[in-house]
């Protein structure tokens, strides 16, 4: 399975997964639930399970729509609004599909950390809404490492598109 879509494949899973996350605990939650939580992690805003389970899906919908519709509209966006070092050389003719097939993989690794910090922040608020916690146990953890995820993949795709291929060629050889 090639990269692009094993990154797709995961994507997909993970969106699903949150998905029957939500309509896991649904039932199980009491009727009033914390809707927001302050920065120390405590609740501070409630109102109905329902309201609370729309806004899980609707954020879920509008990330899996954001990172998958991009994806996948970039084969049919000019080159213009495309912004990467170096494009005119990665978007030339023949390195366009190449450069965009890497990108919607990237786009959808980076979807799947969304969907875990999604997965993970909504199950520490699961497990406040069930008596088992009183506040988020390690929201700040959990926004560090996405930070730091989305840090280094910005990174890497700066990396990866900085140099023509034959600059990146002959550096390696140098190395």
């Amino acid at each position: 399975m090639n990269n692009k879509l094993l990154a797709m494949v995961v994507f997909v899973f993970l969106c699903v997964a949150c998905v029957g996350h939500a309509l896991y605990f649904y039932p199980r939650l009491p009727a009033e639930v914390a809707h927001h939580f302050g920065a120390s992690g405590q609740p501070d805003a409630w109102g109905s399970k329902m309201h609370f389970l729309i806004v899980y899906l609707v954020t879920v919908a509008v990330m899996a729509l954001t990172f998958l519709g991009f994806g996948l509209a970039m084969p049919k966006m000019p080159n213009s609004i495309i912004n990467l070092p170096n494009k005119d050389y990665w978007l030339a003719p023949e390195r366009r599909q190449q450069t965009l097939d890497y990108m919607l993989s990237r786009f959808m690794w980076l979807g799947s950390i969304t969907m875990l910090l999604l997965l993970d922040v909504f199950q520490q608020s699961f497990q406040v809404h069930l008596g088992k916690a009183t506040k988020l146990n390690h929201v700040l953890l959990s926004l560090g490492a996405y930070l730091a995820v989305t840090t280094a993949w910005c990174i890497a795709i700066y990396s990866k598109f900085r140099k023509k291929e034959s600059q990146q060629s002959s550096e390696e050889v140098r190395r």
